[in-house]
């Protein structure tokens, strides 16, 4: 009952942070429990990833399809009166793996994100795509978020 109800504040409050982007994510996107991954690490916060596709290029030949995702990541707390927030990744395209670091900062996440610039379905559609893979270390806490490569 408690995490049903955390899942439902961080929703609301996710709601009221980005309305216009994040609705496409809640839409058409995919949600992933952040929290699942890595599971011999303490986790202080509780993190999801939402995937929204991004309509924008057109890489498919002679089809249509997802040539790249936005990632939205919302973070809450384990507080009685969790603090949420909901923040943007900058880089776009398709994570295919996550890690999640081991941090004795209080109410911090630092998460490995492998990131490829296409989404698989694209590669495969288009080979002649340019394939680029990177490492994307991402730090978060209720306040803020820092990308680095």
């Amino acid at each position: 009952m408690r995490l049903a109800l955390l899942a439902c504040m961080v929703f609301l409050g996710a709601c009221t942070s980005l309305e216009g982007d994040f609705e496409k994510a809640i839409s058409f996107g995919v949600v992933t429990e952040v929290n699942d991954y890595s599971n011999q690490v303490d986790k202080s916060l509780y993190v999801r990833m939402y995937q929204a596709p991004v309509y924008e290029e057109q890489c498919f030949i002679e089809t249509h399809g997802v040539c790249k995702y936005q990632y939205y990541l919302s973070v809450a707390t384990f507080d009685e009166y969790p603090q949420t927030n909901l923040f943007t990744l900058t880089h776009q395209g398709e994570v295919t793996d996550i890690n999640w670091l081991s941090s004795d900062e209080i109410d911090t996440a630092t998460l490995q994100l492998t990131m490829s610039n296409y989404t698989a379905a694209a590669l495969k559609n288009n080979p002649s795509l340019p394939v680029k893979k990177e490492v994307l270390r991402v730090t978060l806490t209720p306040h803020q978020i820092e990308e680095h490569n």
